[in-house]
């Protein structure tokens, strides 16, 4: 009895011996079977490195599609503190918060300038100092009202400085309803949770 011996070249297109020895049937299985392995090892390595991160920094706040880091908030605030000691953290991230619209706003109508800071101070220079006007009839009555303060010195040589005042504050009056405008046409999410 003679065996017979059947080579793979004998076989049918439709049936192959793999290099391990598997007997596979067709093409298509076989790229299925390598597609299904393929996505395991892909899904298995994606896993190891999601289990294996450190978190690097974690978000305290948005502004509609802005985050605001850890990181970010902490060099904030670490700034900000030397100028108002008494600072909380609450106070601080809606401080940054308004920046952030400010800066974006300055941003928006194309300003430019050499830092963040710059750029804020001419956005608020054009957005609101430009229209306080303060007339000579407030001057006057705020000198008056603060006589003791002045003393004997007299109201010519202090003008520009109680202008100065007056315009000040009528620009942070502004800037508050600015921003509250602002705060109002976005989406605000804070999640500090620090102390």
């Amino acid at each position: 009895m003679r065996e017979r011996y059947t080579s793979v070249s004998d076989m049918h297109s439709d049936n192959r011996v793999t290099g391990y020895g598997l007997r596979v049937a067709g093409s298509k299985h076989n790229n299925y079977i390598l597609t299904i392995v393929l996505t395991m090892i892909l899904v298995l390595t994606a896993f190891l490195q999601l289990s294996s991160a450190e978190l690097i920094d974690r978000v305290v706040a948005f502004i509609d599609d802005e985050a605001i880091t850890l990181t970010d908030f902490m060099q904030y605030i670490e700034k900000a503190k030397k100028s108002a000691p008494g600072l909380s953290e609450e106070e601080a991230i809606n401080a940054l918060i308004n920046r952030k619209l400010l800066l974006r706003e300055a941003k928006r109508i194309r300003l430019r300038g050499k830092s963040d800071d710059e750029l804020i101070k001419e956005y608020i220079d054009i957005k609101v100092r430009v229209f306080i006007k303060i007339p000579p009839e407030e001057i006057e009555r705020f000198y008056n009202e603060n006589r003791e303060r002045f003393g004997k010195t007299p109201i010519d040589n202090v003008r520009d400085d109680i202008e100065r005042l007056l315009r000040e504050r009528e620009v942070n009056k502004h800037l508050k309803k600015l921003i509250k405008r602002l705060r109002e046409k976005s989406y605000i999410k804070i999640n500090l949770t620090l102390s």
